[in-house]
């Protein structure tokens, strides 16, 4: 619950026009609210759920990861303008859409959950991209849930878009109309007996090389010559510093300042392939903090996905891939939730490291790979 000061944001109004200036944080923000909590007497906090459906998309022919057919749906939680949520959760689930049978999750391509504008939020958001994206569900890894006493502030009056995307890497007599059937969990503000720890979720992704000179984003062609392989090692002489910059304010991760061009969605060869992604530009750490939740979307055929800690030396995560059996698919997926939490520090260089294996002489595949991060909003 909260006391707002109609004084003050009737001036904010007069000084700004319709829409108050955002907080540099959420943190800035939720602090300078003046929120009360429940007592514990009145029973636990219990989660809400709402409920979405795609319009049915129809799969009638094969069609490889991300070439079938798509929709996207504009939604809002239906939370009072004095209040906002916290989400907790989200799962999708395939369905037939006449008869309403629950299908395989091997028809979906995936899921995304977006913030629609938020330049309309009340605090700067953190996560960067071309979306502002909240949740990413794919075949094998159909929900997330947080841990307890974590979540996604969510604005009230935020307006979210659902895209969802089919795929049919198997049936060649296929002929239905197929709905994603979306749920989200998630507390209101109001309701709460003490204060949640806020998460954002930042994702890093392999970029592979296409065009350009050789070496990592953002670093100058002369350090080319101290390159130990294709990956990007370093291998440094004395007193030589090789170092990658970019630009902070108009980042855009599939081209840099020297020429190159990266993908993130490229073909794979039959067999083994393994590449390695710089993210710590990705990351964008402005702080040292925790990871509490880690999703992961690939494409049939991967093994796994591993974020390191190249200062330290040391893997954080690793994510393995349990293919379909008898299909082209992916199973299920490794996820991270851990309310201790995965220490991350802004000094630090991370990496990220794809393995794939295809073994489909027929077929033309492709690839991705992200890991979604849900980190602890200290500041």
């Amino acid at each position: 619950m909260r006391r707002r000061s109609l004084v003050g944001f009737t001036c904010l109004l007069l000084l700004f026009g319709c829409k108050p200036p955002q907080s540099e944080s959420f943190q800035v923000w939720f602090q300078n609210q003046d929120f009360t909590y429940l007592p514990k007497s009145e029973g636990k906090t219990n989660s809400q759920f709402v409920n979405f459906v795609s319009v049915p998309l129809k799969l009638d022919t094969i069609y490889r990861s991300m070439q079938g057919p798509m929709s996207a749906k504009e939604v809002a939680l239906d939370v009072n303008d004095d209040d906002f949520v916290w989400m907790r959760g989200y799962s999708v689930r395939i369905r037939e859409s006449k008869t309403g049978a629950t299908l395989s999750d091997g028809f979906m391509c995936h899921n995304n959950l977006n913030i629609d504008q938020k330049a309309l939020s009340p605090w700067k958001i953190r996560t960067r991209g071309t979306a502002t994206r909240l949740v990413t569900i794919t075949e094998g890894q159909t929900s997330i849930k947080f841990p307890d006493g974590f979540g996604i502030p969510i604005p009230s009056g935020q307006s979210l878009n659902i895209i969802s995307q089919v795929l049919n890497h198997n049936d060649t007599a296929i002929n239905l109309d197929v709905v994603h059937d979306v749920q989200i969990e998630y507390v209101k503000q109001s309701g709460l007996h003490a204060p949640l720890t806020p998460l954002f979720q930042q994702a890093v992704f392999i970029l592979k090389h296409e065009s350009g000179p050789i070496g990592e984003y953002g670093m100058a062609p002369l350090c080319a010559k101290h390159l130990s392989n294709a990956s990007g090692t370093l291998n440094e002489d004395p007193g030589h510093k090789c170092e990658i910059t970019y630009d902070q304010d108009n980042y855009n991760p599939y081209s840099d300042q020297y020429g190159r061009t990266f993908t993130s969605h490229w073909a794979i060869p039959i067999g083994k392939q393994v590449l390695t992604t710089n993210v710590t530009h990705i990351m964008n750490l402005a702080f040292d903090t925790k990871i509490h939740y880690i999703g992961v979307h690939v494409h049939p055929f991967a093994k796994t996905l591993e974020l390191r800690d190249a200062t330290l030396d040391t893997s954080l995560f690793t994510a393995n891939v349990r293919a379909a059996s008898g299909r082209i698919g992916i199973e299920h997926i490794d996820h991270y939730s851990d309310a201790e939490g995965i220490a991350v520090y802004k000094d630090h260089t991370y990496e990220l490291i794809s393995t794939y294996e295809c073994t489909d002489s027929i077929n033309a595949h492709t690839a991705m790979a992200t890991m979604f991060l849900y980190m602890h909003d200290k500041k």
